[in-house]
């Protein structure tokens, strides 16, 4: 009997030092409990957790000692720089995306239906409102100065559209160079383009400048072709409207087509100035009939005391239709014309 009950106290002992283990395991499993169901470590990034409520279905940032750095209130949540993330929330019934530091500093406001990476370090934000884009740095710091229509990047290029322009870059890192710009306008049914390279490009204090230039130029030229310059005076520096509104210049012509031929700037004077020559083709009305006819129009432009870029002064000059030169005036010397074309 003795050894029976000694058998059994030997069972009873295992049984209850097992049973103490499990509820022991039990009370550790339940104190590291954190209320979440998904826990992810981005890659490169040991020191922190993203972590899932378990109630709420929202993410939040820990960091390896448990400690909450960022709260659980984001829909969605990932890293985009060292100290950076893309969080969205519900804003209105939307959901909205933005940029905050690990400190839950707001880098890029909740304006935007989508924030996705471009390339490594450049982010595309789409706003809510008219669906542009935005580009940003994985700091947060918005690049270029100008909300696009549409950016694709590849191989290292980027190319951006805004309305009829489209901007070839390249780009390292976070830098991006705009290697090319080519804009499009129609004068009477006509296209006209306007393509600027890398050296035009470097030679302009920004690329801005050349879409300035352009939609200055393409303005002019559409009212000279109507010949209702109503809308020029806007554009015109004060003291030169007779230098740059000839009513009577489209008389007795009918246009063919108009070409960009160049793009000068001049940065020796105070104030920056710029030239824009086009090949002005048209058909001449006369006694023997409608004839060919061609000249070079230059479109000078300033900017003023407030920075507005304004016409100052446009100049025609007669084309041999044969060799594509200038005809010189026989009444001016030779260098006396060549100053004529780069000054009023």
């Amino acid at each position: 009997m003795t050894r029976r009950i000694r058998l059994l106290m030997l069972v009873l002992a295992v049984v209850i030092v097992a049973l103490g283990t499990g509820l022991i395991k039990l009370n550790l499993d339940t104190t590291q409990d954190t209320g979440d169901s998904k826990t992810t470590q981005p890659a490169g990034r040991e020191e922190y957790y993203i972590f899932q409520d378990d109630d709420t279905g929202l993410y939040g940032v820990r960091n390896e000692n448990d400690r909450v750095l960022v709260d659980a209130e984001w829909n969605s949540l990932s890293f985009a720089g060292e100290q950076t993330l893309l969080v969205s929330r519900r804003t209105g019934g939307a959901l909205r995306y933005g940029m905050i530091q690990i400190n839950e500093n707001v880098r890029i406001p909740f304006a935007y239906s989508s924030i996705t990476p471009l390339t490594g370090q450049i982010l595309a934000a789409v706003t809510a409102e008219d669906e542009k884009t935005i580009l940003y740095n994985t700091e947060g710091q918005q690049l270029l100065s100008q909300a696009w229509d549409s950016c694709v990047a590849e191989d290292g290029v980027l190319r951006l559209m805004s309305g009829t322009a489209q901007y070839t870059a390249e780009v390292s890192g976070s830098t991006i160079r705009m290697t090319a710009v080519t804009m499009r306008t129609v004068l009477a049914g006509e296209p006209l383009y306007f393509s600027f390279d890398a050296e035009d490009l470097a030679g302009v204090e920004s690329y801005t400048v050349l879409a300035q230039l352009a939609q200055l130029s393409q303005q002019y030229l559409k009212a000279m072709l109507r010949q209702d310059y109503s809308d020029v005076y806007s554009i015109t520096a004060a003291d030169s409207y007779s230098a740059v509104i000839d009513e009577h210049r489209m008389q007795n012509r009918y246009f063919t087509s108009m070409t960009l031929l160049d793009t000068e700037w001049d940065e020796s004077e105070p104030v920056l100035r710029y030239a824009c020559t086009f090949r002005f083709c048209y058909r001449l009305k006369t006694d023997a009939g409608v004839v060919p006819q061609a000249s070079n129009l230059i479109l000078r432009m300033r900017r003023d005391a407030d920075g507005l870029l304004l016409l100052y002064s446009v100049e025609e000059q007669p084309v041999d239709m044969q060799t594509g030169q200038v005809i010189m005036d026989s009444t001016k010397g030779a260098d006396e014309q060549s100053s004529g074309e780069k000054h009023e």
